[in-house]
Protein backbone atom coordinates (compact mmCIF):
# COMPACT_ATOMS: atom_id res chain seq x y z
CA UNK A 1 0.00 0.00 0.00
CA UNK A 2 1.19 3.39 -0.83
CA UNK A 3 0.15 6.33 0.64
CA UNK A 4 0.43 9.74 0.29
CA UNK A 5 -0.17 12.49 2.59
CA UNK A 6 -0.23 16.41 1.46
CA UNK A 7 -0.64 18.74 4.07
CA UNK A 8 0.18 22.54 5.07
CA UNK A 9 3.11 21.55 7.41
CA UNK A 10 5.40 18.86 7.94
CA UNK A 11 5.51 18.85 11.64
CA UNK A 12 4.63 21.84 12.72
CA UNK A 13 1.17 22.50 13.92
CA UNK A 14 -1.85 20.31 15.07
CA UNK A 15 -2.67 19.30 11.49
CA UNK A 16 1.13 19.06 10.89
CA UNK A 17 1.75 17.08 14.14
CA UNK A 18 -0.84 14.15 13.78
CA UNK A 19 -0.21 14.07 10.00
CA UNK A 20 3.55 13.36 10.97
CA UNK A 21 3.48 11.14 13.68
CA UNK A 22 0.82 8.80 11.54
CA UNK A 23 3.29 8.81 8.91
CA UNK A 24 5.98 7.74 10.96
CA UNK A 25 3.88 4.93 12.36
CA UNK A 26 2.47 4.02 8.37
CA UNK A 27 6.30 3.68 7.88
CA UNK A 28 7.08 1.57 10.87
CA UNK A 29 4.31 -0.77 10.14
CA UNK A 30 5.71 -1.50 6.74
CA UNK A 31 4.12 0.84 4.61
CA UNK A 32 5.01 3.08 2.19
CA UNK A 33 4.50 6.16 2.95
CA UNK A 34 5.40 10.08 1.91
CA UNK A 35 4.38 13.45 2.91
CA UNK A 36 3.95 16.50 0.34
CA UNK A 37 3.92 19.48 2.61
CA UNK A 38 3.48 23.41 1.62
CA UNK A 39 5.74 25.09 3.90
CA UNK A 40 7.39 25.67 7.82
CA UNK A 41 7.55 29.06 9.58
CA UNK A 42 9.22 31.90 7.18
CA UNK A 43 8.14 29.72 3.92
CA UNK A 44 11.12 27.86 4.30
CA UNK A 45 12.04 24.26 4.55
CA UNK A 46 11.08 21.83 7.79
CA UNK A 47 14.36 21.62 9.49
CA UNK A 48 13.40 18.68 11.51
CA UNK A 49 12.77 17.09 8.26
CA UNK A 50 15.39 18.04 6.01
CA UNK A 51 16.79 14.76 5.83
CA UNK A 52 14.23 12.83 5.02
CA UNK A 53 14.19 12.06 1.47
CA UNK A 54 10.28 11.13 2.71
CA UNK A 55 8.84 14.14 3.14
CA UNK A 56 9.27 16.69 0.26
CA UNK A 57 8.35 20.54 0.35
CA UNK A 58 5.71 21.92 -2.69
CA UNK A 59 5.70 25.73 -1.53
CA UNK A 60 7.84 28.23 -2.66
CA UNK A 61 8.05 31.78 -1.65
CA UNK A 62 6.38 33.25 -4.92
CA UNK A 63 3.42 31.21 -5.36
CA UNK A 64 2.71 31.43 -1.58
CA UNK A 65 2.52 35.11 -1.45
CA UNK A 66 0.64 35.19 -5.08
CA UNK A 67 -1.77 32.81 -3.54
CA UNK A 68 -1.64 35.21 -0.33
CA UNK A 69 -2.56 38.08 -2.66
CA UNK A 70 -5.09 36.79 -4.10
CA UNK A 71 -7.10 35.36 -1.37
CA UNK A 72 -6.86 38.37 0.03
CA UNK A 73 -8.32 39.89 -3.11
CA UNK A 74 -11.08 37.14 -4.31
CA UNK A 75 -11.07 34.90 -1.59
CA UNK A 76 -8.88 32.03 -2.88
CA UNK A 77 -5.78 30.36 -4.11
CA UNK A 78 -4.93 30.47 -7.88
CA UNK A 79 -1.85 28.32 -7.99
CA UNK A 80 -0.21 25.37 -7.02
CA UNK A 81 3.25 24.86 -6.80
CA UNK A 82 5.63 22.32 -7.96
CA UNK A 83 2.89 20.62 -10.12
CA UNK A 84 4.94 17.88 -11.74
CA UNK A 85 6.14 16.66 -8.35
CA UNK A 86 2.68 16.62 -7.33
CA UNK A 87 1.05 15.04 -9.83
CA UNK A 88 4.06 12.01 -10.15
CA UNK A 89 3.16 11.46 -6.53
CA UNK A 90 -0.24 11.29 -6.72
CA UNK A 91 0.17 8.89 -9.97
CA UNK A 92 2.26 6.55 -7.99
CA UNK A 93 -0.23 6.62 -4.69
CA UNK A 94 -2.59 4.06 -4.25
CA UNK A 95 -4.72 6.55 -2.02
CA UNK A 96 -4.06 10.35 -1.49
CA UNK A 97 -4.57 12.00 2.23
CA UNK A 98 -5.23 15.73 2.32
CA UNK A 99 -4.93 17.22 5.91
CA UNK A 100 -5.08 20.88 5.88
CA UNK A 101 -5.67 22.55 2.06
CA UNK A 102 -5.45 26.11 2.76
CA UNK A 103 -3.41 28.89 3.80
CA UNK A 104 -2.26 29.39 0.21
CA UNK A 105 -0.30 26.40 -0.57
CA UNK A 106 -2.99 24.67 -2.90
CA UNK A 107 -5.10 25.49 -5.80
CA UNK A 108 -8.05 23.52 -4.64
CA UNK A 109 -9.74 23.61 -8.10
CA UNK A 110 -6.92 21.84 -9.35
CA UNK A 111 -5.83 19.46 -6.92
CA UNK A 112 -9.30 17.79 -6.63
CA UNK A 113 -9.39 18.35 -10.68
CA UNK A 114 -6.20 16.21 -10.87
CA UNK A 115 -7.68 13.44 -8.30
CA UNK A 116 -10.83 13.12 -10.40
CA UNK A 117 -8.91 12.64 -14.02
CA UNK A 118 -6.54 10.05 -12.32
CA UNK A 119 -9.05 8.25 -10.25
CA UNK A 120 -7.17 8.10 -7.15
CA UNK A 121 -9.22 7.40 -3.63
CA UNK A 122 -8.94 10.26 -1.12
CA UNK A 123 -9.17 10.71 2.75
CA UNK A 124 -9.70 14.17 3.77
CA UNK A 125 -9.12 14.86 7.27
CA UNK A 126 -11.50 17.59 8.73
CA UNK A 127 -8.48 19.36 11.33
CA UNK A 128 -11.10 22.57 11.04
CA UNK A 129 -14.21 23.52 9.28
CA UNK A 130 -12.51 24.74 5.96
CA UNK A 131 -14.69 22.47 4.08
CA UNK A 132 -17.88 23.44 5.18
CA UNK A 133 -17.13 27.03 4.87
CA UNK A 134 -15.89 29.62 2.41
CA UNK A 135 -13.34 31.36 3.62
CA UNK A 136 -12.43 30.41 7.02
CA UNK A 137 -11.11 27.27 9.35
CA UNK A 138 -12.39 28.24 12.39
CA UNK A 139 -16.00 29.37 12.67
CA UNK A 140 -15.94 30.54 16.15
CA UNK A 141 -19.63 32.03 16.76
CA UNK A 142 -20.60 32.14 13.06
CA UNK A 143 -23.50 30.15 12.00
CA UNK A 144 -22.92 31.68 8.01
CA UNK A 145 -21.62 28.13 7.10
CA UNK A 146 -24.80 26.69 8.25
CA UNK A 147 -26.45 28.14 5.62
CA UNK A 148 -25.03 30.09 2.38
CA UNK A 149 -21.82 31.70 4.02
CA UNK A 150 -21.53 35.50 2.94
CA UNK A 151 -22.56 36.94 5.94
CA UNK A 152 -18.39 37.61 7.30
CA UNK A 153 -18.84 41.50 7.60
CA UNK A 154 -15.46 42.47 9.63
CA UNK A 155 -14.77 38.63 10.11
CA UNK A 156 -13.26 38.66 6.66
CA UNK A 157 -10.41 40.48 7.65
CA UNK A 158 -9.38 37.55 10.26
CA UNK A 159 -7.71 34.17 9.21
CA UNK A 160 -8.23 33.78 6.61
CA UNK A 161 -8.68 37.17 5.30
CA UNK A 162 -10.36 38.38 2.85
CA UNK A 163 -10.74 42.17 1.52
CA UNK A 164 -14.26 41.16 -0.07
CA UNK A 165 -16.47 38.41 1.00
CA UNK A 166 -16.96 36.17 -1.54
CA UNK A 167 -17.07 33.01 0.74
CA UNK A 168 -20.77 32.45 -0.84
CA UNK A 169 -19.41 32.08 -4.12
CA UNK A 170 -16.37 29.64 -2.94
CA UNK A 171 -18.31 27.80 -0.70
CA UNK A 172 -20.38 26.45 -3.81
CA UNK A 173 -17.64 25.97 -5.55
CA UNK A 174 -15.86 24.18 -3.09
CA UNK A 175 -18.50 21.92 -2.78
CA UNK A 176 -18.91 21.27 -6.17
CA UNK A 177 -15.10 20.86 -6.77
CA UNK A 178 -14.82 18.09 -4.37
CA UNK A 179 -17.93 16.32 -4.85
CA UNK A 180 -17.33 15.71 -8.91
CA UNK A 181 -14.60 13.42 -7.57
CA UNK A 182 -16.41 10.24 -8.13
CA UNK A 183 -13.46 7.82 -7.12
CA UNK A 184 -14.01 6.38 -3.43
CA UNK A 185 -14.17 9.30 -1.03
CA UNK A 186 -14.15 9.71 2.90
CA UNK A 187 -13.85 12.82 5.17
CA UNK A 188 -12.63 12.25 8.52
CA UNK A 189 -13.05 14.46 11.81
CA UNK A 190 -11.20 14.34 14.49
CA UNK A 191 -13.93 15.45 16.81
CA UNK A 192 -17.86 13.98 16.83
CA UNK A 193 -19.17 17.77 17.22
CA UNK A 194 -16.83 18.27 13.71
CA UNK A 195 -18.03 14.84 12.32
CA UNK A 196 -21.93 16.43 12.93
CA UNK A 197 -21.06 19.91 11.30
CA UNK A 198 -19.88 18.03 7.93
CA UNK A 199 -22.26 15.39 7.96
CA UNK A 200 -24.73 18.17 8.17
CA UNK A 201 -23.20 19.96 4.86
CA UNK A 202 -22.45 16.59 2.85
CA UNK A 203 -24.94 14.27 3.97
CA UNK A 204 -24.13 12.47 0.82
CA UNK A 205 -20.49 11.68 1.18
CA UNK A 206 -18.99 9.52 4.01
CA UNK A 207 -17.75 11.28 7.55
CA UNK A 208 -16.06 9.40 9.79
CA UNK A 209 -15.05 10.23 12.90
CA UNK A 210 -10.95 9.11 14.07
CA UNK A 211 -9.98 10.79 17.44
CA UNK A 212 -6.27 12.48 17.24
CA UNK A 213 -3.98 10.75 19.46
CA UNK A 214 -0.05 11.11 21.47
CA UNK A 215 2.57 11.11 19.31
CA UNK A 216 5.29 8.44 19.13
CA UNK A 217 7.65 10.87 20.95
CA UNK A 218 5.54 12.06 23.88
CA UNK A 219 4.40 8.44 24.39
CA UNK A 220 7.52 7.67 24.82
CA UNK A 221 8.77 10.16 27.26
CA UNK A 222 5.48 9.48 28.88
CA UNK A 223 7.15 6.29 29.64
CA UNK A 224 9.75 7.33 31.65
CA UNK A 225 7.66 9.96 33.76
CA UNK A 226 7.35 9.77 36.96
CA UNK A 227 3.59 10.93 37.69
CA UNK A 228 3.39 10.61 41.51
CA UNK A 229 6.02 13.59 42.05
CA UNK A 230 4.44 16.78 43.62
CA UNK A 231 2.68 18.93 40.95
CA UNK A 232 2.37 22.70 41.68
CA UNK A 233 1.80 25.58 39.38
CA UNK A 234 -0.69 26.15 35.99
CA UNK A 235 -0.42 26.35 32.91
CA UNK A 236 -1.85 28.03 29.69
CA UNK A 237 -0.41 26.84 26.56
CA UNK A 238 -1.28 28.13 23.33
CA UNK A 239 0.67 28.67 19.38
CA UNK A 240 -0.34 31.92 20.03
CA UNK A 241 -0.38 34.04 23.43
CA UNK A 242 -1.41 36.55 22.14
CA UNK A 243 -4.62 35.62 20.90
CA UNK A 244 -7.97 36.39 22.54
CA UNK A 245 -10.23 33.57 20.83
CA UNK A 246 -7.20 31.26 22.69
CA UNK A 247 -6.07 32.72 25.75
CA UNK A 248 -8.29 34.51 28.26
CA UNK A 249 -5.36 37.39 28.97
CA UNK A 250 -7.63 38.73 32.48
CA UNK A 251 -7.34 34.89 34.27
CA UNK A 252 -3.55 35.07 33.11
CA UNK A 253 -3.14 38.21 35.21
CA UNK A 254 -5.84 37.37 37.75
CA UNK A 255 -3.54 34.01 38.72
CA UNK A 256 0.04 35.75 38.18
CA UNK A 257 -1.27 38.57 40.52
CA UNK A 258 -1.73 36.13 43.34
CA UNK A 259 0.76 35.74 45.56
CA UNK A 260 2.63 32.50 45.36
CA UNK A 261 1.39 31.34 42.20
CA UNK A 262 3.52 29.67 39.42
CA UNK A 263 2.28 30.17 36.44
CA UNK A 264 3.81 29.19 32.94
CA UNK A 265 2.90 30.33 29.62
CA UNK A 266 3.74 27.91 26.56
CA UNK A 267 3.75 29.85 23.06
CA UNK A 268 5.09 32.72 20.85
CA UNK A 269 3.72 36.18 20.78
CA UNK A 270 3.06 36.69 24.78
CA UNK A 271 1.75 39.95 25.95
CA UNK A 272 2.39 38.62 29.62
CA UNK A 273 6.03 39.89 29.60
CA UNK A 274 5.06 42.56 32.36
CA UNK A 275 3.80 39.70 34.93
CA UNK A 276 5.47 37.56 37.20
CA UNK A 277 5.07 34.44 35.58
CA UNK A 278 7.54 32.19 33.90
CA UNK A 279 7.63 32.63 29.79
CA UNK A 280 8.63 29.34 28.56
CA UNK A 281 8.11 30.25 24.83
CA UNK A 282 7.45 28.32 21.41
CA UNK A 283 8.16 24.95 22.62
CA UNK A 284 8.79 22.45 20.05
CA UNK A 285 10.41 19.59 22.14
CA UNK A 286 7.87 17.05 23.06
CA UNK A 287 10.15 16.00 26.12
CA UNK A 288 9.91 19.28 27.49
CA UNK A 289 6.43 19.77 26.81
CA UNK A 290 5.71 16.27 28.52
CA UNK A 291 7.46 17.45 31.90
CA UNK A 292 6.08 20.63 31.93
CA UNK A 293 2.65 19.13 31.89
CA UNK A 294 3.76 16.28 34.45
CA UNK A 295 4.74 19.22 36.89
CA UNK A 296 2.04 20.83 37.08
CA UNK A 297 -1.54 20.70 38.98
CA UNK A 298 -3.49 21.73 35.98
CA UNK A 299 -3.91 23.35 32.58
CA UNK A 300 -5.65 26.40 32.14
CA UNK A 301 -8.02 25.66 28.76
CA UNK A 302 -10.01 28.91 27.65
CA UNK A 303 -9.47 28.36 23.80
CA UNK A 304 -13.26 28.94 21.92
CA UNK A 305 -11.25 28.21 18.81
CA UNK A 306 -9.89 24.58 18.91
CA UNK A 307 -11.89 21.91 17.75
CA UNK A 308 -10.31 18.84 18.95
CA UNK A 309 -6.82 20.14 20.91
CA UNK A 310 -4.12 18.16 21.13
CA UNK A 311 -2.81 20.08 24.37
CA UNK A 312 -5.80 18.67 26.05
CA UNK A 313 -4.97 14.99 25.29
CA UNK A 314 -1.27 15.34 26.04
CA UNK A 315 -1.74 17.72 29.65
CA UNK A 316 -4.29 14.56 30.45
CA UNK A 317 -1.67 11.79 29.51
CA UNK A 318 0.34 13.68 31.78
CA UNK A 319 -2.28 13.70 34.50
CA UNK A 320 -2.29 17.49 34.96
CA UNK A 321 -6.00 18.29 35.60
CA UNK A 322 -7.43 20.25 32.19
CA UNK A 323 -9.11 22.98 33.90
CA UNK A 324 -11.48 24.24 30.35
CA UNK A 325 -13.92 26.66 29.85
CA UNK A 326 -16.94 25.75 28.36
CA UNK A 327 -16.55 24.88 24.63
CA UNK A 328 -17.87 22.06 22.20
CA UNK A 329 -14.14 20.47 21.55
CA UNK A 330 -12.98 20.34 25.31
CA UNK A 331 -16.14 19.39 26.59
CA UNK A 332 -16.13 15.97 24.07
CA UNK A 333 -12.68 15.27 25.47
CA UNK A 334 -13.02 15.64 28.57
CA UNK A 335 -16.41 13.18 29.10
CA UNK A 336 -14.34 10.58 27.50
CA UNK A 337 -12.19 10.77 30.36
CA UNK A 338 -14.52 10.84 32.94
CA UNK A 339 -14.43 15.10 33.23
CA UNK A 340 -16.43 18.36 32.64
CA UNK A 341 -15.70 21.73 31.74
CA UNK A 342 -16.12 24.33 34.03
CA UNK A 343 -19.46 26.05 34.02
CA UNK A 344 -17.75 29.09 33.37
CA UNK A 345 -14.98 30.79 33.70
CA UNK A 346 -15.59 32.07 37.30
CA UNK A 347 -15.71 28.03 38.16
CA UNK A 348 -12.55 27.74 36.93
CA UNK A 349 -10.78 30.72 39.01
CA UNK A 350 -12.17 29.32 41.79
CA UNK A 351 -11.33 25.58 41.37
CA UNK A 352 -7.83 26.93 40.87
CA UNK A 353 -7.59 29.01 43.60
CA UNK A 354 -8.45 26.52 45.94
CA UNK A 355 -6.51 23.56 44.70
CA UNK A 356 -9.90 21.71 43.50
CA UNK A 357 -9.30 20.66 40.08
CA UNK A 358 -9.97 17.11 40.65
CA UNK A 359 -13.76 17.31 41.40
CA UNK A 360 -13.64 18.29 37.66
CA UNK A 361 -12.88 14.49 37.17
CA UNK A 362 -15.08 12.57 40.24
CA UNK A 363 -12.03 13.34 42.43
CA UNK A 364 -9.75 10.69 40.11
CA UNK A 365 -6.19 11.14 41.02
CA UNK A 366 -3.27 12.01 38.65
CA UNK A 367 -1.64 9.17 37.87
CA UNK A 368 -5.49 7.65 37.15
CA UNK A 369 -5.99 9.99 34.93
CA UNK A 370 -2.78 10.03 33.02
CA UNK A 371 -3.61 6.20 32.84
CA UNK A 372 -7.13 6.15 31.09
CA UNK A 373 -6.16 9.16 28.81
CA UNK A 374 -3.38 7.22 27.49
CA UNK A 375 -5.10 4.16 26.52
CA UNK A 376 -8.60 6.25 25.18
CA UNK A 377 -5.23 8.33 22.80
CA UNK A 378 -3.03 5.96 22.01
CA UNK A 379 -1.21 6.11 18.74
CA UNK A 380 -1.63 2.71 17.68
CA UNK A 381 -5.46 2.91 17.28
CA UNK A 382 -4.96 5.84 15.22
CA UNK A 383 -2.77 3.80 12.90
CA UNK A 384 -5.35 1.19 13.18
CA UNK A 385 -8.20 3.39 12.54
CA UNK A 386 -6.78 4.66 9.25
CA UNK A 387 -5.03 1.45 8.55
CA UNK A 388 -8.42 0.08 7.93
CA UNK A 389 -9.96 3.03 6.37
CA UNK A 390 -7.14 2.76 3.68
CA UNK A 391 -7.42 -0.55 2.60
CA UNK A 392 -11.42 -0.13 2.23
CA UNK A 393 -11.24 2.97 0.00
CA UNK A 394 -8.45 1.29 -2.01
CA UNK A 395 -10.72 -1.87 -2.27
CA UNK A 396 -13.36 -0.09 -3.55
CA UNK A 397 -11.64 1.43 -5.95
CA UNK A 398 -10.36 -1.62 -7.53
CA UNK A 399 -13.99 -2.75 -7.24
CA UNK A 400 -15.25 0.38 -9.21
CA UNK A 401 -12.29 -0.40 -11.44
CA UNK A 402 -13.57 -4.21 -12.23
CA UNK A 403 -17.17 -3.16 -12.73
Amino acid sequence: MKVLSINIRATQGGAGRVGYDLHRRLIAAGIDSRILYGYASGIRPDPAVADDPSIVMIGSRGVVLTNYAAHIMIGQEILTPSRRILHEEIARADIVHLHAPHHWYLHWHGFTAEIAAMGKPLIITAHDWWLVSGRCGFVRDCSGWTRACGECGKRRFEDLPALVDRSAIVRRNRQRDLRRITTPLAIVCPSKHLQTDHRRIYPDLTVEYIPNALDLEFEETLALTDLKKRRHGHVFCASDLNSPGKIDSALVRKLAARKGRDIRLVGRNSPFTDLNVTLEGEVRSRKQLAQIFASARSLLFTSQMDNAPLTIIEALSTGCYVVAYPSPAAAEMLAMVGGRCAASPSEAETLVLESRESELYGGISPDKLAERARHLFSGNQLLERYSALYTKLIVDAKGMLKA
